[in-house]
This record gives C-alpha cells, structure tokens and sequence, in this order.
C-alpha cells in the first residue's frame, strides 16, 4: 500500500509535466547495493519509480539504481521514496543527492512530506555539477536539503519526490544517497539508560564519601 501511495504522489506532483522524448522500458533498485538503509519494496510504473525503506543508521544511506530507455533522447524519471526513521534520532533536516555519469538536470520542484504531518518544505536545490575530487570524481552530483517543519520522530515516515530530465544513452545507473540532519534527542531507550548510569554513579560517590569519612 505504501509504495502504491508514494507512486500516486509521484504522479499527481508531476501531472502537469509535459511528455519526454525518450520512453523509459525498464526501472530498478538494486536492494544489494544499499547501505545503512534497508529496502523494503519498490515499483515501476511508466516513467515513475518508488522505492519504500528503512533509514538504520545516521551514517550516509545509498542506493543504486539501473534504468532503460527506448531511445537516448531526453527522458524524464520520476522518484518517490518513502524512508522510515530508524536510526534512534529526531531528525529535523535531510540531504538527498543524486548522481549519474551523465549530466542531467532537476525537473519541477521537488516535494517532501512526512506521516504524521509536520509540514516539512524543500530548503534549497544545487543543480548538478560535474565533480572534479572525492569519490564521484567525473560524475555529476546534485543536491536537495528538505527542512522541517517539526522534526520527524523515530518511527515517523518521510515521503519525498522529485524528477530529473538526462540524455546520452539508452542505459543509465543512477546513485541516491540519503542524509539525515538530527535534533540531539535520543531515543526513549537511550534516555532511560543514561538515567539508570547516572543514579548508579551516584549511588557509589555516597557510598566511597561514607566510606572515607
């Protein structure tokens, strides 16, 4: 159901968007490429692709996908992915970049949300540029910062979408790594043992001050 719902989302967002040159024939996530994100679920329908997963750690998420197009015109892919908060922390903003070996450029605006709602907005795009150092030396990497609204508990989903227009080729690998920003608030569980090691470090400075007198 809920990759079902982020595709509809995908699809009404970019509605109004006209038709590409190039006709995508195939879409996938490749759920062994994915690091510190567990993919759940994906789906293809037309020129939109979902993915659902589960963000584990703070640490960069990434995963890889591979896409097909009748033609190397100028197709438009449309993404939507639903990421579950996971890593034991609030999270109160979100890098996503995204990174092709061949330029493309970002199509409409992108869109975030979150459930429960928290009014969640997009704060900035960068247009992709070709990178010259680091590990994605000779590709290009674009980038978009969601911001929050309220921040997003552990639990929480948050839902983003966006579209990029690329051309050269008639098969393309595509990156999408995933950044979460975090509020210093742990976990319920964390909170709790820091509590418990607390009254213990307490408890024996009593015991060693009655000790000594």
């Amino acid at each position: 159901m809920k990759k079902q719902i982020v595709l509809l989302v995908v699809v009404a967002t970019f509605a109004c968007c006209s038709v590409s040159q190039a006709m995508l024939t195939g879409a996938q996530w490749l759920p062994s490429s994915c690091t510190n994100l567990t993919c759940n679920s994906q789906d293809f329908d037309g020129d939109a692709v979902s993915m659902t997963g589960t963000q584990l750690s703070m640490n960069t998420a990434r995963i890889v996908g591979t896409y097909t197009t009748d033609s190397p015109g100028d197709p438009t892919l449309f993404l939507g992915s639903s990421v579950d908060n996971d890593t034991g922390y609030v999270w109160d903003s979100y890098q996503v970049n995204v990174i092709m070996s061949v330029p493309f450029t970002f199509f409409g605006t992108p869109v975030v949300s979150t459930v429960p709602p928290d009014a969640w907005f997009l704060a900035s795009t960068t247009a992709p540029t070709l990178q010259s150092s680091g590990p994605y030396t000779g590709k290009y990497e674009g980038t978009m910062i969601f911001s929050a609204g309220a921040p997003l508990g552990i639990g929480d989903v948050l839902f983003f979408n966006y579209a990029i227009n690329f051309a050269s080729s008639t098969d393309y690998a595509f990156t999408q790594e995933m950044i979460p920003m975090y509020s210093q608030i742990p976990e319920p569980s964390m909170l709790a043992l820091a509590g418990l090691g607390g009254l213990a470090l307490a408890f024996r400075l009593r015991r060693s001050s009655r000790t000594g007198a």
